[in-house]
């Protein structure tokens, strides 16, 4: 059944039904998550998450409830309006709140729903 919905799916791609998820670097130096993505990470008010970042390919991963040992030291809170502290992050990888705002959006997850990546457009 699966094979046949690829097959019939075939030649199409998927309509995004609002806004793409993404996070918004402020000139405040903090993360935003839109309305999409807040829906993509299941996220809510007072939740923590661990942000890894790929200097690479400009990236970030969101991490849902990781025991990667590296972790431990990347909490990042969501306060009740979804931004969350990003000052040590603008610091270290030299986003200037002066060239703000950056955006990252989704590209793609794990499949259990525990690692977001969003890439700065």
């Amino acid at each position: 059944m699966q094979n046949d919905n690829q097959t019939l799916l075939s030649g199409f791609e998927f309509v995004p039904s609002d806004a793409i998820p993404s996070i918004t670097l402020d000139n405040q130096r903090r993360f935003y998550l839109n309305t999409s993505a807040r829906r993509l990470i299941d996220a809510k008010p007072y939740d923590r998450y661990a942000i890894a970042y790929s200097s690479e390919d400009k990236a970030l991963a969101i991490v849902k409830g990781s025991t990667h040992r590296d972790a431990s030291t990347s909490v990042y809170n969501v306060d009740k309006r979804y931004y969350m502290s990003a000052r040590y992050f603008s610091k270290q990888y030299g986003y200037k709140p002066s060239e703000a705002p950056f955006t990252f959006v989704y590209e793609r997850g794990a499949s259990d729903g525990s690692v977001f990546i969003f890439r700065l457009t």
